[in-house]
């Protein structure tokens, strides 16, 4: 080892991990042995998903669960010892008398939770009423019977339907989902009596409107959504329902008969069906609350749900919109598809209504922009928090990151498909449409094909801006390829093409130069490779307003790639933006960043197919991230020379992550847009980062960024606290890194 690694420390907080030589074989090990495990891992897992796809699955592990049963009760009769594993210590003293089961939802024996203790009974999910706790013990015996009996039926049940059919959601056994809800949201008596203590420190207590539209619901769904509100620990609200003339004179009944036992319950008779807009706006009439809080009428809320609506509130006094994380519930009341959103992202916003449920706005905000609009029926909550989120600071838009809102899934609802309501596809496309229009953007408004989801296509003004492409190489392999497909698929009309020649000796390569000469600037550069220091150098020769970082193993598929990513650049707000980078083999490489996963980052749909729309559309819909690629990256000039350009003590690793944090704490929005596809072959050029001094360097470039960047690393904005670190593929975290029954104040 040289002696500027061994004298030389990362920074004074990471001195410690400064790597010896011995260190590198090992950890180049650990992380090969990390790639297997996680391949092999990968496989099982695999192989798991197809074995209980199967109708049989079920009826195969009740078939075991009896077998075992059957086995010790034999054993018993002939007074031998349960069978003992070969890795068994010595036998255990014995046991006290054991207390008899209490009574526990049987479908937890589906996800393998049935025995899992808790300080009270579990509650029965799914039923309309906690079933009482009888004083009197129950047999054990009937118990297990009854417990067999129900997973019987649901064997049987799902070998003769199978899986996909009258279902709108996943089978419990397979449903992760509900699974995690019982292991980390799973309210006990301890947490309910925090929760309400809480309450009383709150000073003032502000008066909650929720709005509710109703329009012949299904009796059952509609008394669990008013019960829902009515069983909020917080209870400083009132629950307007506005009827919207239902044929179903029950309806009213239902809601006169909630109202004669609760005052906070209200009727709001329509003389004429105008729709949900009206209906809601109705409703909004007649509220006193400081806050509306928007609910359907077979939705539910979690019974927390005003407590953290109340409590972001407070803690944040100039918020204006507060909306919240939500699940989806079957007809049973199941839980399933949680949706874990980002922070406020308003280019987000304009491909899909994240924000969804639950939203709440301050009532004045509401008032003074009309209310919602009924030419938006369908959508017209999107059109709503557009039309909110452009009239306030962004600054005052705040994300509860906890499930607060279940979202009925049923036959016809859109919540299951959006075919069940294209009319509210069409009205969130008009919404989107009418936006832009408003903010003086030109773009047209897309549907992407087989969702509910907008792609806006931005538009170049008249004379687009001048873009420099800068392509670094030293006699790439694909360098060819990267210039014939850029200057003959490109179809943008002013950009050059500056080449960082870094050392280029081969006879090709600098026949090539000369063919293209006319088409391309050559900058020489013979200094030892350093990405970022090749860049800064670059740049003066650049004649463009826009700089365009291109590796040289990238490979153009779409001639419009450029002038996508300009239009979007050209956006209010915008500093820089990425491009979505496809493997050879067609899988995504690349389609943003996020801070947090692997210890530092993770790329956004890694080898995923091209197609896949990823997290909740994620990577099909153009959104704001903390960092992108620079393979694939456009600045404006200004942002880059306000920054600073790359850091050069970067030299290979994690510099293009380092720069957009930059151009973010500057100010300005860093992006990503779909639109813009190529094929990346990445660092064929340069090698591996995993052998001898490159290693050595690779990690402390990990080190000096985490140093740098801690905060943003260990909080992504848009990556939620409740998906895993371990990788970027949106899954659930083992634990979540947020908790609702966290108050602030333990």
């Amino acid at each position: 080892m040289s002696d500027a690694y061994s004298s030389e420390p990362v920074s004074t907080t990471h001195q410690a991990h400064t790597l010896r030589s011995n260190e590198v074989t090992v950890l180049r090990e650990i992380v090969k042995i990390y790639e297997l495990e996680a391949a092999n891992n990968e496989i099982v897992a695999a192989q798991f998903r197809q074995i209980t796809d199967s109708r049989f699955y079920p009826l195969a592990v009740l078939t075991l669960k009896v077998a075992n049963v059957i086995e010790r009760w034999v054993r018993r009769v002939l007074h031998r010892a349960p069978m003992a594993s070969q890795f068994a210590g010595p036998p255990a003293p014995p046991a006290p008398e054991p207390a008899p089961p209490q009574p526990v939802d049987p479908r937890l024996m589906l996800v393998g939770l049935e025995d899992e203790p808790d300080e009270a009974a579990l509650p029965v999910i799914g039923s309309e009423e906690e079933e009482e706790v009888s004083a009197k013990p129950q047999n054990p015996r009937v118990v297990k019977f009854k417990r067999g009996l129900f997973i019987l039926k649901h064997s049987l049940k799902v070998a003769v339907v199978g899986n996909g059919k009258g279902r709108t959601s996943p089978r419990l056994e397979a449903n992760p989902y509900f699974a995690w809800t019982l292991a980390y949201r799973l309210e006990n008596e301890h947490v309910r009596n925090h929760l309400k203590r809480r309450i009383a420190l709150i000073n003032p207590q502000p008066l909650m409107s929720v709005v509710m539209a109703s329009y012949n619901p299904d009796h059952r769904f509609f008394r669990e959504a008013i019960d829902s509100v009515l069983d909020q620990y917080y209870e400083n609200f009132e629950l307007l329902i506005a009827d919207d003339c239902s044929p179903d004179a029950e309806v009213r009944s239902i809601v006169e008969e909630y109202a004669a036992q609760d005052q906070r319950v209200r009727l709001v008779r329509r003389d004429a069906n105008g729709g949900i807009s009206a209906a809601t706006n109705s409703a909004i009439s007649v509220a006193s609350g400081e806050w509306l809080v928007f609910m359907d009428h077979d939705d539910t809320l979690v019974p927390h749900a005003l407590l953290h609506v109340v409590l972001a509130a407070q803690e944040h006094p100039q918020a204006t919109l507060i909306y919240s994380d939500e699940d989806k519930i079957n007809e049973a009341n199941e839980p399933f598809t949680p949706y874990f959103k980002s922070d406020f992202d308003p280019l987000l916003l304009l491909g899909q209504n994240y924000v969804s449920h639950l939203t709440c706005i301050r009532r004045d905000i509401v008032n003074d922009l009309g209310g919602l609009r009924s030419e938006f029926d369908g959508s017209q909550d999107w059109d709503l928090v557009l039309r909110v989120t452009e009239s306030v600071s962004r600054s005052t838009i705040i994300h509860i990151p906890h499930v607060l809102y279940h979202w009925r899934s049923h036959a016809g609802s859109t919540s299951l498909a959006t075919e069940a309501k294209p009319w509210a596809v069409d009205a969130g496309r008009r919404a989107v449409t009418d936006a832009l229009a408003r903010r003086g953007i030109h773009g047209e408004v897309k549907r992407v094909p087989g969702s509910g989801f907008n792609r806006v296509v931005f538009a170049l003004p008249e004379n687009p801006p001048k873009v420099s492409v800068l392509i670094p190489t030293r006699d790439g392999k694909y360098l060819g390829d990267c210039l014939q497909s850029l200057l003959d698929k490109t179809t943008y009309p002013n950009f050059e093409v500056v080449v960082i020649d870094n050392g280029s000796v081969k006879p090709f390569t600098q026949a090539m130069f000369h063919v293209l000469s006319d088409k391309i600037k050559v900058v020489r550069d013979d200094s030892p490779f350093n990405y970022s220091a090749l860049h800064n150098r670059a740049v003066p020769s650049c004649e463009g307003e826009i700089l365009l970082l291109l590796n040289d193993d990238t490979e153009i598929i779409d001639g419009e790639w450029m002038s996508h990513m300009i239009a979007q650049l050209l956006q209010p707000g915008v500093g820089a933006v990425g491009a979505k980078l496809l493997y050879p083999d067609g899988r995504i490489q690349h389609a943003g960043v996020l801070l947090g996963p692997q210890g530092l980052a993770s790329h956004v749909g890694q080898f995923r197919p091209a197609a896949d729309m990823g997290y909740f559309g994620r990577t099909a819909l153009a959104s704001e991230y903390q960092a992108v690629t620079a393979a694939c990256l456009a600045v404006h000039r200004h942002v880059w020379e306000s920054v600073g350009g790359l850091d050069e003590n970067l030299k290979v690793a994690f510099n293009d992550i380092d720069f957009c944090l930059r151009v973010q704490a500057a100010g300005h929005k860093v992006t990503y847009t779909p639109l813009a596809q190529l094929l990346h072959y990445e660092s064929v050029s340069r090698g591996s980062d995993q052998h001898g001094e490159k290693y050595i360097r690779f990690i402390n470039e990990v080190l000096t960024v985490r140093d740098r960047w801690g905060l943003e690393i260990a909080r992504d904005p848009y990556y939620n606290p409740n998906l895993s670190l371990n990788h970027g593929l949106f899954q659930l975290a083992y634990p979540p890194r947020t908790s609702p029954w966290y108050t602030g104040i333990e």
